[in-house]
């Protein structure tokens, strides 16, 4: 292309000389007036003269203005947003450097984005490899100790139990990471309908009662209102299930678990209220965090995950939790959006 622009270029200039001698020969021959001639041949230097200046001054424009889109191409690849062109100006290149600045933008926060993910597989391998080691080390080791011909019936049957929890936990913890992952990922589409919440509320109870049942526990809804909102039954109820069964584990036995379900104008609001342990105050913020158990939980089992897995659920349903707590217990309340419907 730059080739044929400079042979174009040449044959332009060429034809313009060529015409000018034309030109200026045919005037002297017609005329026979030397002054005519002269002033006419003037005349044509001057134009060329100008031809040829305004091409240099051409040249040099495009010079400076392709250094100064070389200039703005290292701080796309630099990623600074640094201005080259004028951005008062409106012209062309001004426009040029305002949407490449937004691409510049874009990618910066992509790269954050991708930062971000890097980040959160690293800690979630991290915590994967931390929650598996003690049930898999003790699968080993018991496993081991089992193969002793020695051992008595009794110990025997105290190593298999222990070797039937470690499996439970691990059939637990990989239960929970692939109902994450598929809710994370997108795998798994919410499939919204109007149906009673209080349907997948008492699902959820249901589902927890014999759990209460082995520590004597009470389990009162309180049905305040009954409601229809657009929810997956089967997600919600795993969100409701996580948190009532949080509540019977840190809540001691003959404990009571109160579960309220209220309309309000925007919101259709879900309590579930324990006298258990409670939460510290410093700890609140952090419940909700994927693998975090709480210092006062002692022995009861968990991995973590419950907590996690609610909120990305109320989430999605374009909900919100809130939590108090004290020494006397914990109300965890969740919200979703009303749709007006009874």
């Amino acid at each position: 292309m730059r080739i044929i622009f400079k042979n174009a270029n040449y044959i332009i200039k060429a034809a313009v000389i060529l015409l000018t001698v034309c030109v200026n020969f045919y005037i002297y021959n017609t005329a026979m007036n030397i002054k005519v001639s002269i002033t006419l041949f003037v005349f044509s230097v001057f134009i060329f003269g100008e031809m040829v200046f305004y091409e240099r001054i051409l040249k040099n424009c495009m010079k400076d203005t392709f250094v100064q889109l070389s200039d703005m191409l290292e701080n796309v690849i630099d990623m600074r947003d640094e201005e080259v062109f004028s951005s008062i100006e409106d012209t062309l290149v001004s426009k040029l450097q305002h949407q490449t600045n937004k691409l510049i933008g874009i990618l910066r926060e992509k790269n954050r984005q991708i930062e971000k993910d890097r980040d959160e597989i690293k800690t979630l391998i991290s915590d994967i490899a931390h929650q598996l080691k003690t049930p898999l080390t003790n699968l080993k080791m018991y496993g081991e100790i089992s193969q002793d011909e020695s051992l008595s019936e009794e110990e025997r049957r105290e190593f298999n139990q222990i070797i039937m929890l470690s499996i439970n936990r691990l059939s637990f913890l990989i239960e929970n990471m692939i109902k994450m992952s598929r809710l994370e990922s997108g795998v798994i589409q919410l499939r919204l309908q109007e149906n009673y919440l209080n349907d997948a509320v008492l699902l959820a109870i249901s589902q927890v009662q014999k759990k209460a049942k082995d520590k004597n526990m009470e389990i009162e809804l309180n049905e305040i209102d009954k409601v229809k909102v657009a929810h997956d039954k089967n997600w919600m109820c795993e969100a409701f299930f996580n948190v009532i069964e949080n509540a019977i584990k840190y809540t001691g036995t003959n404990g009571i678990i109160r579960v309220t379900v209220q309309r309000y104008e925007l919101f259709v609001r879900v309590d579930i209220e324990d006298n258990g342990i409670g939460i510290e105050e410093e700890e609140l913020p952090k419940i909700f965090s994927r693998f975090y158990r709480g210092k006062n939980v002692g022995e009861a089992e968990g991995i973590g995950i419950g907590l996690y897995l609610t909120r990305e659920i109320v989430s999605k349903h374009g909900g919100y939790m809130k939590v108090t707590s004290d020494s006397t217990g914990s109300t965890f309340s969740i919200f979703l959006p009303n749709n007006g419907k009874t």
